[in-house]
C-alpha cells in the first residue's frame, strides 16, 4: 500500500510541474488561461503584426512611483502575444526575434479593447493577469484600475527591421 501512495505523490508532482522550454520560459497549458485566442480579423486593422510595442512610461494616480524595467509586446497573428523583456531586443547584435525567449500570451479583441492574458510567475507562484489595451494610432494604452487608483502604461509602436528572423511561438 505504501508503494501506491508514493507513486501517487510523484505523478502528482510530476504532473503539476510547469513545463519550461530549452531558454527556461514558463509555458502553460492553454487550458489554463480563460479566453479564447483572438479569432476577430478586425484587430488586425488595430494592431501591426509586423511591430513591437515598447513600454515607454506609466501614469499613476493614487499609486506610488515603482521603478518598471523596459519590456516590448509582440502581437502574433494567431491570438498570442509575447512579453519581451528589453534585454532580448538588440537588433543589431542579434537580428532574430525569437519567441521562445519571451514571456506567452493571449488576447482577444471585443470589438473595442484587446484583452489580454498572460501568467505572472516567480518562484512560488503563478497568477493569472488580465489587461485591457486600447490603441490610438501608433500608441498602445494599457490600464490597469484599482478601487482607488490607476495605472496607465503606454508603449510606442516601432517597426521590425526587414532583416529580422521573426519566429512562431512555441506556445
Amino acid at each position: 500500500m505504501n508503494m501506491k501512495v508514493f507513486f501517487f505523490f510523484i505523478f502528482l508532482l510530476l504532473v503539476s510541474c510547469v513545463a519550461q522550454n530549452e531558454f527556461g520560459i514558463h509555458r502553460y497549458s492553454k487550458s489554463k488561461y480563460k479566453i479564447e485566442a483572438n479569432t476577430n480579423d478586425e484587430a488586425y486593422s488595430i494592431i501591426d503584426t509586423n511591430s513591437i510595442y515598447k513600454f515607454i512610461k506609466d501614469k499613476r494616480i493614487n499609486v506610488s512611483q515603482g521603478s518598471v524595467q523596459p519590456f516590448y509586446y509582440k502581437f502574433y497573428s494567431n491570438g498570442r502575444i509575447a512579453w519581451f523583456d528589453s534585454y532580448l531586443i538588440d537588433f543589431k547584435k542579434d537580428p532574430t526575434l525569437e519567441a521562445k525567449k519571451a514571456h506567452m500570451g493571449f488576447y482577444n479583441f471585443n470589438g473595442k479593447d484587446f484583452i489580454v492574458q498572460f501568467y505572472n510567475s516567480n518562484m512560488n507562484a503563478a497568477e493569472l493577469t488580465n489587461e485591457i489595451l486600447s490603441v490610438q494610432n501608433d500608441t498602445m494604452i494599457l490600464t490597469k484600475t484599482y478601487t482607488d487608483a490607476e495605472i496607465k502604461s503606454y508603449f510606442f509602436k516601432e517597426i521590425i527591421p526587414k532583416n529580422v528572423n521573426i519566429t512562431k511561438p512555441d506556445w
